[in-house]
């Protein structure tokens, strides 16, 4: 067993549904990464959200089991905070415990049975002392859990895991063995072996069976065997050892002190891998909180978007707002609210409009509205309902710089190439946002091309999305299943200084 706090099952989602989109990146051309940069520099954090955004879950079970655990850290940040202490230290624990046994080498030879059996019990000296630091870490980790009202299934689960831990008979025999070790050596303790030997007398297998404190002085070696004086008939008292017994013996109880030492390393590693890595984690939902508590200062509604499955191929959003602009510092009067409403009608979406209307703006909204939903995150919309997307893929002209300025003939073989990537990658209920693809004027055929491959959209149950300025799509799309959309200016009267005209996209009126 393993805990996540991104997943709540074993995941095999290692997989970026953008590995082989070499051409371009969903995130650079939604404006994520520059947007999450400029709410959380910190590099290293950032680069890790990115790097859970470029895996969006496509599970309903999964997204619901970020959000109610996000939900927990934004209620109670203490809470946060303490397990990211928490957890910080118990990942610290492994390199503590390979630095502790490095130091357990000895210095010289280990050829001597003396030598070998001060190194193998200073080995397990170590070892020792990790089993009881781990129960310790159950206990702060269910102790601070148990301070909040919790409601997230992850968090639940792992309290109850830690309090079961806590009353595990078998891990505090453990440790109660390993205390044993942690404190005294060899000569404190009386060891009895059990050995078993081959037909041919050799050795093959040995076992610590029995320790206990030595209460008097006599050889714990010698104990090993039971190698104590007895009485002749005689009288006479006769010790029943050779030359090599006490050598022997050193041999025999470093094994059996190694098997135990074994045992216990491979107890502590399985025991460890159950909450370790957590602390990196927890870097998601530390961007994810950053983010949350930024949008929120600035006036912004922020909402948990219903999850509706893919067959719905719902789009609705209701006061959308983007989070670029957001991440400029721009607050809620300054950035124009969308509403957005597409259906399982609508199998594609075209949208047209003077330059600097907003139509880039609306659609880098809806692609961070989907992502962010699919990543388990609130979105920038007073409400919202999507549909899990299979995949989504982006080409966004504005946001290329390969390209040197009035090569047309260059930027348009890019976009193809970009073009055919995509229709190789994409699968049915993908979402697919086009900015301006096969601008460029100096091809006849750009409409006649675009047109024939967002029919093949259509035709594999993708929707897309459009802006554009190839106008002559609109005459060819219209009366199908395609909305056909437009930006639309209103006089901004709220400004009493310099009245503004806003810009709002709307459906285009026909007839």
């Amino acid at each position: 067993m393993k805990f996540s706090l991104l997943y709540p099952a074993p995941h095999e989602g290692d997989i970026d549904i953008y590995e082989e989109r070499e051409e371009n990146d969903v995130l650079y051309d939604l404006s994520i990464d520059r947007a999450i940069s400029a709410i959380c520099p910190d590099h290293r954090r950032t680069d890790y959200f990115l790097s859970v955004l470029r895996k969006p879950l496509v599970s309903h079970e999964d997204i619901v089991y970020r959000q109610h655990l996000l939900g927990d850290f934004i209620e109670y940040r203490e809470l946060y905070d303490e397990l990211k202490l928490i957890f910080m230290r118990y990942d610290k624990i492994k390199s503590d415990w390979v630095e502790l046994r490095s130091n357990a080498y000895p210095s010289g030879s280990t050829s001597n049975s003396e030598a070998l059996l001060d190194y193998t019990f200073s080995s397990l000296k170590v070892t020792a002392i990790f089993p009881h630091t781990i129960i310790s870490f159950f206990e702060a980790i269910y102790d601070t859990l148990e301070k909040f009202n919790i409601s997230s299934e992850a968090l639940k689960k792992m309290r109850e895991f830690c309090r079961d831990m806590i009353n595990n008979n078998s891990l505090n025999e453990i440790a109660y063995i390993s205390a044993l070790f942690q404190y005294h050596m060899p000569e404190d303790y009386d060891f009895s072996v059990l050995c078993v030997l081959d037909s041919t007398l050799r050795l093959v297998e040995c076992e610590l069976s029995d320790i206990s404190e030595k209460k008097k002085k006599n050889n714990a070696i010698m104990r090993l065997f039971d190698l104590k004086k007895k009485n002749g008939e005689d009288g006479s008292g006769v010790v029943s050892t050779g030359p090599d017994a006490v050598d022997n013996a050193r041999f025999i109880l470093t094994e059996a002190l190694y098997h135990i030492d074994a045992a216990l390393t491979a107890v502590t590693n399985n025991v460890y891998e159950i909450f370790y890595g957590l602390s990196r984690e927890l870097m998601f939902y530390e961007v994810a909180l950053k983010y949350a508590e930024y949008i929120t200062e600035l006036g912004i509604p922020l909402c948990v978007p219903a999850i509706r499955p893919c067959e719905d191929d719902i789009i609705s959003a209701r006061g959308l707002r983007d989070l670029l602009l957001a991440s400029q510092g721009k607050n809620v009067g300054e950035i124009i609210p969308n509403d957005v409403c597409f259906g399982s009608g609508d199998r594609g979406v075209l949208i047209r409009g003077n330059n600097n209307t907003g139509k880039t703006t609306y659609l880098r909204s809806i692609g961070i509205a989907q992502i962010f939903a699919q990543a388990g995150l609130p979105v920038c919309a007073e409400s919202a309902e999507l549909s899990i997307r299979s995949a989504v893929y982006t080409h966004f002209s504005s946001a290329e710089e390969d390209f040197k300025e009035g090569d047309t003939s260059g930027r348009f073989e890019g976009e193809v190439k970009q073009m055919a990537h995509i229709m190789n990658m994409v699968k049915p209920y993908s979402l697919v946002l086009l900015n301006e693809t096969f601008q460029t004027t100096a091809y006849a055929e750009g409409s006649v091309g675009i047109y024939n491959i967002i029919s093949a959209f259509g035709r594999i149950n993708t929707k897309y999305i459009f802006v554009t300025h190839l106008l002559k799509l609109f005459d060819m799309c219209a009366g199908g299943s395609v909305r056909l959309m437009e930006t639309m200016g209103t006089l901004d009267t709220t400004e009493t200084a310099d009245e503004k005209v806003k810009y709002v996209i709307s459906d285009i009126k026909t007839g």
